[in-house]
């Protein structure tokens, strides 16, 4: 996987189309052939009780690589487009105590939208199970990709958090990986991967936190933060439809390898969802 993902770099580095801020990019060998793995899944035994096999660990441990790349455009009908990944390490993820999500689920609107009991056995069950192990690379935009921790549980389900709503993923963790490398890590590749119908429950009368306070993310850009403030969008679903469209639009300059039919697909459903 390492290989995968180092390839991966050095295939946008040679790219003209984009940018690539090489100083966010960390590739790390000596930092992981010295790491402890054995004492690090020794801990994550005796903290959460999972057993994680030993010829999984280097496999899993890759918490040493950042990326982050973009693209401007001057063409009246695209969009600014980025990418990218900082990669938290999978034994820190399964042993270490999870608080990135209070910054989106720890709001009044959060209560409201889940009323009690619900909502307390959310945030004080279900929430702190969820650490993430991938996040952007290109600022704090309230993307995360996340494992779900129960005790003994091994591999664990993969789940994918945007700014205090999650959506289950049907993949494994190598599945995880290899999905990204193959969508460029483009920002919210990950929707083209969950159920339409679920993308429309969850958000279609949901808007990004940051937005609703009237301010922008904690860090980095939105692609679409002003069209909320503006009224051209009124909620997140709206959003993703829109950054779809976007990849689309520009993926066959920026990455002319990529077969877009499948993207295609996924982005009809969801606007026929939409206006249905």
């Amino acid at each position: 996987m390492l290989d995968n993902i180092e390839s991966f770099i050095y295939s946008l580095l040679e790219n003209s189309n984009i940018s690539v801020n090489k100083e966010t990019i960390k590739i790390n060998r000596e930092l992981l052939r010295v790491r402890n793995s054995e004492e690090n899944f020794k801990e994550v035994l005796e903290t959460v009780n999972i057993d994680v096999p030993k010829e999984d660990w280097k496999y899993l441990d890759l918490g040493s690589i950042m990326l982050d790349w973009d693209s401007t455009t001057n063409e009246h009908d695209e969009e600014y487009l980025w990418g990218g990944f900082k990669i938290h390490s999978y034994s820190s993820a399964l042993s270490t105590p999870s608080h990135f999500w209070n910054n989106y689920n720890d709001d009044s609107r959060f209560w409201k939208n889940n009323p009690q009991p619900e909502a307390e056995a959310i945030w004080e069950e279900f929430l702190p199970k969820l650490n993430y192990f991938h996040k952007s690379g290109h600022g704090d935009d309230g993307t995360y990709g996340c494992i779900l921790r129960e005790e003994g549980v091994y591999p664990c389900p993969i789940y994918f958090f945007d700014s205090g709503i999650w959506f289950k993923m049907d993949m494994s963790l190598e599945e995880y990986y290899d999905t990204m490398i193959a969508c460029k890590a483009v920002y919210y590749w990950q929707y083209f991967y969950i159920d339409t119908q679920e993308i429309v429950k969850k958000l279609g009368n949901y808007k990004p936190v940051y937005v609703e306070y009237d301010a922008k993310y904690l860090q980095g850009p939105h692609p679409f933060s002003d069209k909320f403030k503006d009224g051209t969008f009124m909620y997140s679903a709206e959003g993703v439809l829109h950054q779809m469209k976007n990849i689309i639009k520009r993926f066959p300059k920026l990455f002319p390898d990529v077969d877009l039919a499948y993207f295609k697909e996924r982005c009809d459903a969801l606007e026929k969802a939409l206006s249905s």
